[in-house]
């Protein structure tokens, strides 16, 4: 799955595997929908910054609805 073109047809992202040590408390969120990520994040590059999502379909979400609300 790694590389997989974006929902957009844009360069892609890559899917991470999180494998935290068990005394390990970080918590990763979805940054379009902010549900905990336990096993794995879909990463991607949006205008610079690397932007972590639960999967393809919030990336979709934040790409058509969140950036151009956060453009005006």
């Amino acid at each position: 799955m790694s590389g997989a073109a974006g929902p957009d047809g844009g360069a892609g992202g890559r899917w991470v595997e999180l494998k935290p040590a068990v005394w390990e408390t970080v918590v990763r969120a979805c940054d379009c929908c902010g549900q905990v990520v336990p096993k794995r994040l879909w990463v991607v590059d949006i205008a610079g910054s690397e932007r972590r999502f639960c999967g393809t379909e919030c990336e979709s979400l934040y790409r058509s609805y969140v950036l151009p609300r956060l453009a005006r």
